[in-house]
């Protein structure tokens, strides 16, 4: 049996709800611990310290939806906007509040109980730090607000529920991160920076010059380099990194090609058109709709 304890804020559709199990099916898998929708306004008290939390084992994802949150994490600050996740182990040292020049926060979070939690977490931490930037319409951020959008109708049932829930959850926090196509091992540090930032910023207008900074050399230095360890331009990455994320979005969402162009860093719907059809053989609106390539709803690059 599975007891809910809410806590509601004002507004229908934000709140906490705990997850109590007399049904316990063990400490080893993982499973849901917290799970809320949240709004805190200017002048609210919101500041959780790892070291200051009576929980032990615990592992907490939270994504902001609009506003802004700050983390403090082992002597470094963090500004948590929009399209900005963090992940933290509870007990741990880390703080993140709502600061004093915030508005308002608006976030969703999950708390997880379980050793795969705990080794995805520290996958996570060892290999992108503890901030991780991720579109809304992801498949990782849209499970999340499905699991709860599921718990505040209550279709969550028990703990065998919920469990797979949160391997749910896991599975696709690996996804991503696995989807951000890491940089090889040989990349040097100056290239594995420049790659990851592409991997996280191609939905913005960003410039060579830009990366080039990004990487530490020079505009000139940077662009042979990229190449002689990638075999293609940065701006070819970049092209590569934008085309694929169209091509899930032109298959898997409703979105109007103006707006995926948009979600990919094209300002101009009709120049997007352009480098789609010289990439893929066939326009944005082509690929959404011919039999011909049905089944593919992701596209492989080299």
């Amino acid at each position: 049996m599975l007891s809910f304890i809410q806590e509601e804020n004002n507004r229908v559709g934000y709140g906490v709800y705990g997850f109590y199990f007399q049904d316990s099916i063990g400490n080893d898998l993982a499973n849901i611990s917290v799970l809320g929708r949240e709004e805190k306004l200017f002048g609210t008290t919101y500041d959780w310290h790892g070291l200051k939390r009576k929980e032990v084992g615990k592992y907490v994802f939270q994504y902001t939806l609009s506003g802004e949150g700050r983390l403090e994490m082992e002597g470094k600050d963090y500004r948590l906007e929009a399209g900005q996740a963090f992940v933290v182990e509870i007990p741990s040292n880390h703080r993140y509040y709502l600061p004093k020049d915030s508005k308002r926060w608006e976030f969703v979070f999950i708390t997880l109980v379980g050793k795969e939690a705990a080794n995805c977490w520290n996958i996570i931490q060892e290999n992108y730090g503890p901030v991780l930037k991720i579109p809304a319409d992801s498949k990782l951020i849209q499970l999340l607000l499905k699991i709860y959008q599921h718990t505040y109708e209550q279709k969550i049932s028990d703990s065998y529920h919920a469990s797979a829930k949160a391997y749910e959850f896991i599975m696709e926090c690996y996804r991503f991160i696995k989807n951000m196509e890491k940089p090889k091992k040989d990349f040097s540090l100056n290239m594995t920076k420049a790659i990851i930032y592409i991997q996280t910023h191609y939905h913005e207008p960003i410039t060579l010059d830009e990366i080039a900074v990004i990487s530490g050399y020079s505009k000139y230095y940077f662009i042979k380099q990229f190449q002689h360890q990638l075999n293609m331009t940065p701006v070819q990455y970049l092209t590569k990194i934008r085309i694929q994320k169209a091509a899930e979005l032109l298959r898997t969402t409703d979105s109007s090609i103006i707006e995926i162009a948009d979600a990919v860093g094209y300002a101009n719907a009709n120049y997007f058109n352009k480098v789609f059809r010289k990439v893929v053989g066939v326009s944005a609106g082509t690929f959404r709709d011919s039999k011909d390539v049905a089944e593919i709803d992701y596209l492989i690059m080299e």
